[in-house]
């Protein structure tokens, strides 16, 4: 199936899928610091998160540990995960920007 799709986008299977996910995490940490809907931390933990995951693209990364982020980087994408079911966005600001 991994075949087919890359086929259909005209890529290598070569490719490793978190050259595209570790920027994704670092632009989403991006916004949400900008954002006043969530906690600036959670910004900040994404985009750790995304370097953390782009840590596994250095060579040898799997014998010698460069960063000490590798290792978390997915549970901090869990617990952004875990504090938008239990806790949200803040709806007041929300309605606010929605208004203005």
């Amino acid at each position: 199936m991994r075949r087919y799709v890359l086929g259909l986008l005209h890529l290598d299977s070569s490719v490793n899928p978190l050259l595209f996910f570790g920027p994704f995490c670092l632009l989403i940490g991006y916004l949400i610091f900008r954002s006043s809907f969530l906690p600036r931390i959670l910004g900040v933990l994404m985009a750790v998160a995304g370097l953390g995951w782009l840590a596994f693209l250095i060579p040898l990364s799997h014998t010698i540990s460069p960063l000490p982020l590798k290792s978390s980087a997915s549970s901090r994408n869990c617990h952004f995960g875990l504090w938008l079911l239990a806790m949200g966005v803040n709806v007041e600001q929300w309605k606010q920007q929605a208004a203005s």
